[in-house]
C-alpha cells in the first residue's frame, strides 16, 4: 500500500459543488473517487458532504488536480494532492477570496488542508459569498471574524466547539496506581492551544492535591473517577496548574487580542488529599473561584452582569438567551459556569463573571461506549430526541470512554483521535435550524502536532492527527447550515413549530414585560387582562411541546 488517507468535504454553502475536471500523474487513488459511476461527484448544497480515499503511488512527484464550480455562481476552487515536498493537500480559489486566503494563491501561500497517513482531513467551507467564507484552517479569532452572521444569535442558537476534560494534557504529580498518561490525559494540547485551535467551551474540573511542585495543598484540573471499589479505589491523574489555565485565557485574549467569548464550566471538583476523596468544601469552592477573580493574578476580562438592574439578578438571570454581539462587540469576555456550587445573590461572586448552571443549563449526556458507531448513533439520537422548546443547550458528547481490563495500555487520546475522525462527514448532514449541538465536545481538541507537517515538511516522527482549526470550522459551517431549511437535514414540519414557539415565546415576554409596569397593583383589570392573556399564550406553547414530543419521538 502507498500513501493513502481520506478527505473529507463539507459543503456549508447555499450552492451544489460539482465536480467539472480531474487530472492526475502516478496516483492509484483519485479520478475515479471524483467520479464515482462515470458521473462527476455532485456535493449538495447547505450540509453535503463526501469522504474521498486518496492513494498516491510510487515514482516521481505523484500527485493529482480536481476543479469544482460551485453551481449558479461564477465560483469556482480546486483541491491539489501533491508530493513534491512530501506529501499535501492545498486548496486554490481561483475565481474568489475566503477570509484568511486569496484569490489564486499557490501552494506556498494558499490554503493548506494537511495531509495524515491513514487518517483524516478536511476541507470545509462555509458562508454565501467572499465577502463571508469561512474555511479550513479559518481565522484564530473565528467569532469576531464571523461576528457579521452570528453576532446577534443568542448562545442558544450557536454552535461553539468545546473540550472535554480541557486541562488534562499533562500529568501532574503521580496519580493513582495504574493511572498513566495514555490512559489518563485526555487532550494533546494545553488550554493556549486548544484556544488557538479554536476551542470557546472549556470543562475544567479543579481538584486539590500534590503536583509536580511538590505541595500537597495545590490547585489543579484533575480527571478522577470513583471505581467504587474498597481496593481500587479512586483512579486518575491531575493535569495543568489552575493558575496555568487562568494565564492561558489571559494570554489569548489580552497579550495576543482576541476579541472572542470563552466559556469555564467548573465541575467534578475533588480534594485528593483522603484516602477515599470527597468533593470540595465551600471553603475550597471559594477558594478556587477566588483564583479566577483575583484583581491581580485573576481572570481580566469576566464578563459581568451588574447588580440592581430590574429583572436582571445576576445570580438567577439566564445568559444563554444573550446574544453573542452583547458578550464581545466591546472586546474579549469570559464567562465562568459553576455547576455543583451555588452563586447567591448575596455572594461576592455574584455579578464578577460567575453563574450558576441553572443560568447556562446544558445537557451533557456522554456514550459511555468505546465503540464509534455506538457513540455515534447514541448522540445523534440525543440530539435529534432534545427538541427546541427546552431550556437547556444541548452538547454533542464524542467522547470515547476506555472499557474493560484493556484500560491500562490503551492511550485515550489516540482513541479520540480516530473517534472525532468521523464527525465532519456525519453531522452536518443532521443539522437544521432545530437540531443541532450547541458545544461539539472532543477529546484531543485540535489533534497532535509532533513533528511539522504543513505544506509539505513530511516529518513521521510517530502519531501525528493535526486538525489545526478545522473544529471551529466545523461549527461555522453548521452555523451556517442551521441558517437555511432546504438542505440534507431540513426539517419543514420542525421549522414551522419552531417558528410558531418562538413567536408564542416573545409575546409572553413582551405580557410579562407589560405586567412589570404594575408594580403591586395586581388587581387592576389591565393586569387581569395580561395574567389571562399569559395564560392562553403559554397554553397554546403547550400545545406546541406536544406536538414536537411527537414530531420527534421524545420520550
Amino acid at each position: 500500500m502507498g500513501e493513502g488517507g481520506f478527505l473529507n468535504v463539507v459543503n456549508g454553502t447555499p450552492y451544489d459543488w460539482v465536480v467539472t475536471s480531474t487530472t492526475q500523474h502516478k496516483m492509484k487513488s483519485w479520478d475515479a473517487q471524483w467520479q464515482p459511476n462515470g458521473k462527476y461527484l455532485r456535493i449538495p448544497k447547505k450540509g453535503g458532504s463526501s469522504r474521498i480515499y486518496i492513494e498516491w503511488g510510487s515514482g516521481s512527484h505523484p500527485g493529482g488536480d480536481v476543479g469544482i464550480h460551485m453551481e449558479g455562481t461564477d465560483y469556482r476552487f480546486m483541491l491539489h494532492a501533491w508530493s513534491n515536498r512530501g506529501f499535501y493537500i492545498w486548496a486554490e480559489f481561483q475565481t474568489f477570496s475566503v477570509q484568511g486566503y486569496s484569490q489564486g494563491a499557490n501552494d506556498q501561500t494558499g490554503l493548506n488542508v494537511n495531509w495524515i497517513h491513514d487518517g483524516d482531513v478536511a476541507f470545509i467551507l462555509s458562508g454565501e459569498n467572499p465577502g463571508n467564507f469561512f474555511p479550513s484552517n479559518g481565522p484564530i479569532d473565528w467569532m469576531q471574524a464571523s461576528l457579521g452572521l452570528i453576532g446577534n444569535r443568542p448562545l442558544r442558537k450557536l454552535c461553539i466547539p468545546g473540550s472535554h476534560d480541557s486541562g488534562m494534557a499533562i500529568k501532574n504529580g503521580s496519580g493513582t496506581i495504574g493511572a498513566t498518561s495514555d490512559n489518563s490525559l485526555t487532550q494533546w494540547q494545553n488550554i493556549h492551544g486548544q484556544l488557538v485551535a479554536g476551542a470557546r467551551y472549556f470543562d475544567v474540573r479543579p481538584c486539590i492535591g500534590k503536583g509536580n511542585n511538590g505541595n500537597s495543598n495545590e490547585m489543579m484540573c484533575g480527571h478522577y473517577s470513583n471505581t467504587n471499589n474498597s481496593t481500587i479505589k479512586w483512579q486518575g491523574v491531575s493535569g495543568e496548574y489552575i493558575q496555568d489555565v487562568i494565564n492561558s485565557v489571559n494570554r489569548f485574549l489580552v497579550d495576543e487580542g482576541n476579541r472572542e467569548l470563552v466559556i469555564i464550566n467548573l465541575s467534578h471538583a475533588y480534594n485528593t488529599n483522603h484516602d477515599w476523596y470527597r468533593d470540595f468544601t465551600p471553603e475550597e469552592w471559594e477558594r478556587v473561584l477566588d483564583m479566577f477573580t483575583n484583581p491581580e493574578t485573576g481572570l481580566k476580562n469576566l464578563w459581568k452582569m451588574p447588580k440592581g438592574v430590574p429583572g436582571r439578578d445576576p445570580a438567577t438571570a439566564i445568559i444563554w438567551d444573550t446574544p453573542l454581539r452583547d458578550f464581545i462587540a466591546g472586546g474579549p469576555a469570559v464567562v465562568i459556569i459553576s455547576e455543583d456550587f451555588r452563586i447567591a445573590s448575596d455572594s461576592r461572586f455574584s455579578g464578577q463573571g460567575i453563574f450558576n448552571r441553572s443560568q447556562y443549563d446544558v445537557r451533557n449526556e456522554y456514550s459511555n461506549s468505546d465503540k464509534n458507531d455506538h457513540i455515534m448513533r447514541d448522540q445523534f439520537t440525543k440530539m435529534l430526541k432534545h427538541g427546541f422548546t427546552t431550556d437547556r443547550l444541548f452538547l454533542l458528547s464524542w467522547t470515547y470512554s476506555l472499557q474493560g481490563a484493556g484500560n491500562l495500555i490503551q492511550n485515550l487520546r489516540k482513541k479520540a483521535d480516530d473517534v472525532n475522525r468521523s464527525l465532519y462527514t456525519t453531522l452536518p448532514p443532521k443539522c437544521n435550524p432545530q437540531t443541532f449541538p450547541n458545544i461539539i465536545y472532543v477529546d484531543s481538541f485540535g489533534g497532535w502536532r509532533k513533528g511539522e507537517r504543513d505544506n509539505g515538511h513530511n516529518s513521521d516522527q510517530g502519531h501525528y492527527s493535526w486538525q489545526g482549526r478545522n473544529m471551529a470550522s466545523l461549527a461555522m459551517a453548521i452555523n451556517w447550515i442551521t441558517s437555511w431549511n432546504d438542505g440534507p437535514g431540513a426539517d419543514n414540519t420542525g421549522n414551522a413549530l419552531q417558528a410558531q414557539w418562538d413567536s408564542l415565546r416573545n409575546e409572553v415576554k413582551n405580557v410579562q414585560n407589560s405586567m412589570g409596569t404594575f408594580g403591586g397593583s395586581t388587581n387592576q383589570p389591565e393586569y387581569v387582562q395580561l395574567v389571562q392573556s399569559k395564560q392562553n399564550l403559554q397554553s397554546r406553547m403547550d400545545e406546541i411541546r406536544a406536538q414536537e414530543r411527537s414530531h420527534y419521538g421524545m420520550e
